[in-house]
């Protein structure tokens, strides 16, 4: 559910999400951008949320939170999403683009996913200072002392800080997760839009080179999400069926020549 990245949900909405899923649907909310740290307006916020104190830009815009703000902003979510009960899967965090590798914000995005417990957490990092050498490690193990999920990310092929490179990591053994955004190289960094940035269809060459890492991943984790983010038009929709039908295949051909691959693995609906 991407919407309440933008606006903090209600509990009747969130009844109404529920109500209109089937039984099995599994809900990944994502955290609110007060929350995250990308700037917003606090006229989005709930009345009382927005009495609390924070530092704003040249715009009005929320560009840095206090700690109070960010902790009801938490606490807000939360509450929306009890309904979900047992079929949310997990918040995630996606953090900006600006957010690089460092004590100061490692140490918020512990007291952040500490904060959602005992919901679990999946975390984005946007910068690739996170898993360059030296600190990948130190990435990983933050991570797994959290019981949070790290994000796989599919994105192109280009050196740009903003474009992570697609490592597989899984450091949860409840969840692992993969986010495929696109390969769109022109609009990464240009696009003007969410839908330009992400307005790439897959190729079943591009998404083969991901099945082999989602079965070892299954092998890791008790569940796999993986989440096609390339949301222009409906491309999301359609290359999430053609990975499904893919990794069967997969799956398939391996039980013929006697491998044994059963992985616990679900495909979800884009943002």
């Amino acid at each position: 559910m991407n919407a309440s990245f933008y606006a903090l949900p209600t509990i009747g909405t969130v009844e109404n999400w529920v109500q209109r899923t089937p039984d099995h649907f599994r809900f990944h909310v994502k955290a609110n951008q007060v929350i995250s740290g990308h700037p917003s307006d606090p006229k989005r916020l709930p009345a009382p949320l927005r009495e609390l104190p924070f530092t704003a830009d040249s715009r009005g815009r929320i560009r840095r939170p206090s700690r109070e703000l960010r902790d009801a902003a938490i606490d807000t979510l939360l509450e929306a999403l009890g309904p979900m009960g047992d079929r949310l899967g997990a918040i995630l965090l996606q953090l900006p683009p600006f957010v690089a590798a460092g004590d100061a914000q490692r140490g918020e995005i512990q007291r952040i996913v500490r904060r959602f417990a005992p919901v679990r957490v999946a975390v984005e990092f946007r910068h690739r200072s996170w898993v360059a050498e030296g600190e990948r490690g130190r990435t990983m193990d933050m991570l797994g002392e959290l019981d949070a999920a790290y994000v796989c990310v599919d994105a192109p092929r280009i050196d740009v800080a903003s474009a992570m490179p697609p490592i597989s990591e899984v450091t949860s053994p409840a969840l692992a997760y993969l986010r495929l955004h696109g390969r769109n190289a022109d609009t990464w960094t240009t696009g003007t839009s969410v839908a330009e940035r992400f307005n790439h269809v897959y190729t079943a060459e591009e998404m083969g080179e991901w099945l082999d890492p989602v079965l070892e991943m299954a092998e890791r984790a008790q569940e796999v999400a993986v989440v096609f983010n390339n949301n222009a038009r409906d491309y999301a929709l359609r290359n999430a069926d053609d990975f499904r039908n893919l990794l069967l295949t997969r799956i398939s051909d391996a039980g013929r020549e006697g491998e044994n691959l059963l992985p616990t693995s679900s495909a979800s609906k884009p943002d």
